[in-house]
This record gives C-alpha cells, sequence and structure tokens, in this order.
C-alpha cells in the first residue's frame, strides 16, 4: 500500500470535489450490468441477524453526512476492542480540514460540504483525529454542532467579501478558518491523534493502523445496466420496482451480509427522498409511491448497523430465519449464503432522542436509526433538481457500500 499521499491529497480532493454532489455525499454514475433476473426468494419470517456496536448517535447541521459516516465507522471499528474505551471524535475537525483543504484552491468561490468516505480516509491518515471535547469543549457532549454551520457561513462571506476574496495567503487562510470555527488550531495540536497510532481489528485476532485500514476499504458500486433504467419516453416520472433482484446485485447483498457478519460496521452511500419515510422511520417503496410531484431529496451516507434477513434452506426447503440481535455463527452463514437482506438498518446523522421533528427506527432503546426496506433500495427514484423541481433523470436507493478487503 502506497502511504505517500501527502504530496496527492490536494489535488485527489479537488479532483473529487468536481463530482456532482447533491445532499449530503458525492455519488459516480459508474455503473456494472446486471445478468439474468431470477425471482427473489420468499419466506414466511424476518428477523434482526446482528447488532453492530455504535457511539451514540449525532445531529449533522450542514451537508456533510460523509463525516459523521466515516466517523461513526471509525468509532465502531474501535468498540470492537474494549480496551479503546468510548470514542468520540470530532467531525468538526474534519470539517476544518476539508475546507482547509478546498480553500487552498484560488479559484473556489463557495465552499462545498459534501464529501465522502475516501476523502475522509485520506484527511484522517493525513491529519489524524482529534476528540469532540479536545476541539470544541463546549460541544463535548452536544449531538448537534451549532459552529459547523457558523464556520461554513462565516468563510463563504469572507470568500465573496472579506479577506478570502483578497488573498489566498496560507496564514490567512489558518486564521480565517480559526476564527470561523473559534479555535486556535496550534493550542490543540498535542492533543491531535495519529490514525497511525490507533490499532484496529482486521479479523483472526490480527490488528493494524487505523490509516492502512481505512484507506484499504473501497467502494462497490451497485451493479445495474443502463438499459433496466425506466423509459422516460413511455411514461411520467415515478419509482419503480419490477420486484426481482440480479444475481451481480444479490451477490453484493451477500458481500454486505458476510462483511457485517463478521462484526465490520460497513458503510452504504444511498439516495434519499424524505417522502419515503413512514413514521416509524422506515423508507417503502409503498410510502414514497402515495405521493405526487417531487420532495426533498438528497444522496446520503451511513453506516450499517443490521439487517433483517429471509431465505429458504436448500437443504430442507423451508424457509429459516435468524432469531432477534445476536445469533449462531452457523445461522449467520446460512442468511449470508442463502438468505436475501429484505431490509438494512442504518445509523444516521439526523439526531437521535433530543429530535422531535422527525421520526426514526429504534434500536437499543435509542433513536436515530431508519431501515431502509429493499423494495426502496432497488427502485428506481426519480431525481428532481432542487430548486425548479425538474425532473433530472433516475437513481436507485442504493449506490454503493463501503466494504473491506476480502469481501
Amino acid at each position: 500500500m502506497d502511504r505517500s499521499i501527502g504530496s496527492t491529497l490536494v489535488l485527489t480532493l479537488l479532483s473529487l470535489m468536481t463530482l456532482n454532489a447533491v445532499g449530503c455525499s458525492k455519488t459516480s454514475d459508474k455503473l456494472a450490468a446486471g445478468s439474468q433476473k431470477p425471482n427473489v426468494p420468499a419466506s414466511s419470517s424476518s428477523l434482526e441477524t446482528v447488532n453492530l456496536p455504535h457511539t451514540s448517535v449525532k445531529w449533522q447541521s450542514i451537508g456533510n453526512c460523509w463525516a459523521y459516516a466515516a466517523l461513526g465507522w471509525v468509532e465502531s471499528m474501535m468498540l470492537r476492542n474494549e480496551a479503546l474505551g468510548q470514542p468520540n471524535f470530532s467531525e468538526t475537525y474534519i470539517t476544518y480540514r476539508h475546507y482547509e483543504l478546498q480553500l487552498a484552491d484560488s479559484s473556489l468561490q463557495e465552499l462545498q460540504t459534501g464529501g465522502s468516505f475516501q476523502e475522509a480516509a485520506e484527511i484522517t491518515a493525513r491529519y489524524g483525529l482529534i476528540k469532540e471535547g479536545d476541539f470544541a469543549p463546549d460541544e463535548a457532549n452536544a449531538s448537534k454542532s451549532e459552529r459547523q454551520k457558523k464556520a461554513t457561513n462565516y468563510l463563504n462571506a469572507s470568500l465573496k467579501t472579506g479577506i478570502l476574496s483578497q488573498t489566498r495567503n496560507p496564514s490567512a487562510i489558518r486564521a480565517e478558518l480559526d476564527t470561523a470555527f473559534g479555535v486556535n488550531l496550534d493550542l490543540v495540536k498535542d492533543k491531535i491523534i495519529s490514525a497511525s497510532s490507533i490499532n484496529v481489528g482486521v479479523g483472526r485476532g490480527a490488528v493494524a493502523p487505523l490509516d492502512e485500514v481505512m484507506l484499504s476499504w473501497r467502494e462497490v458500486y451497485w451493479p445495474i445496466a443502463y438499459e433496466d433504467y425506466p423509459d422516460t419516453r413511455i411514461s411520467k416520472p415515478r419509482p419503480q420496482w419490477n420486484g426481482e433482484m440480479t444475481d451481480a446485485q444479490m451477490r453484493v447483498m451477500r458481500r454486505v451480509m458476510r462483511a457485517m457478519n463478521a462484526n465490520y460496521p460497513v458503510v452504504i452511500n444511498w439516495f434519499v427522498d424524505f417522502r419515503a419515510m413512514d413514521q416509524k422511520g422506515v423508507f417503502g417503496l409503498k410510502t414514497l409511491a402515495d405521493y405526487q410531484g417531487s420532495g426533498r431529496q438528497g444522496y446520503h451516507s451511513t453506516v450499517l448497523e443490521d439487517y433483517v434477513a429471509e431465505g429458504i434452506d436448500p437443504m430442507t426447503n423451508l424457509p429459516f430465519e435468524t432469531p432477534e440481535g445476536e445469533t449462531t455463527d452457523e445461522a449467520k452463514a446460512l442468511a449470508a449464503r442463502f438468505g436475501m437482506v429484505k431490509s438494512l438498518i442504518v445509523k444516521n446523522s439526523w439526531g437521535g432522542s433530543e429530535r422531535l421533528d422527525r421520526p426514526s427506527y429504534q434500536r437499543d432503546g435509542e433513536k436515530g436509526y431508519h431501515k431502509l426496506g429493499i423494495d426502496y433500495l432497488l427502485a428506481f427514484l426519480p431525481r428532481y433538481e432542487e430548486n425548479t423541481d425538474e425532473f433530472q433523470g433516475y437513481t436507485t436507493g442504493v449506490n454503493g457500500f463501503l466494504l473491506p478487503p476480502g469481501f
């Protein structure tokens, strides 16, 4: 693995910024063709299979869900080792560094809040991590960072009419960042933790430095053939799914199940249409189909917490189920080999119990999770331009997964 990312990081991140970003994460049109479509296996029952450990749910104030997903992943990876304690790393610090890299581009006119797991991995490898209480003491126990939004507004104003509209001198950039985020970075540098000094489990009792592990994970794009997209010449845009899954899609879902069975917190990139969410925090195609026209939408990144599986045991030809919560390795292996994901449960970054204005799915007594039905994830969903409501084409509910090597 090439660890010499220092000289190429800025170019890498700035090139990634050219991707279209909607909502809080970036997506790609890179797709793989599917194969012949079999019918989805039927079953009489389905229950949760795994219950991955996570830190408390947070609440993003700007479009940086990718930072929350990435640090949620980091914290979950660390929770695999009880000796590493209960981490609470600062998404605000990641945002600070993300803006610092953007501001180095003299042509930048407005900051982009969107990003990706890969960007978070590169930032973490280069700049390390810092605990929330060390970077923003007043937000040490807060689920929502108000200073992120204030800093974004301040820096964008500076780009238009302030200091940053006149110079991009590195010292001026650092001074404006410190002012915007209400921090003196030089005074907290000794609190920054190198990602290479944190060892996380990589299976079979082995450990490896966090930066190497994080950079080794790769996105598996959701396999879909271009010819499978709905023909807008035939019908008006509408959410739709034929109830089937291709062999290629089944293989990806089973890779996800195997990784989760091994207690890895898989990251999912997906498309949010808030009209699809019911009062229990469940996203479903039927809920979305009941609405007409466009609504609030955007690409989103979250970390998985659990999955619901169902299937038929080929040895007995009988439906099988996995018990609620943790179960035997044999039962999980059966689900991953012959089962079908019915829904995925995600730890979200839209706030937990303190957020009363948005329904959520509750896990282990904590709100802030959401359940994504397979009908929603596999459906073709119409995308609309945010300001004009003009139809922009279709996307699938799921766009891709971040998986560890070997899965």
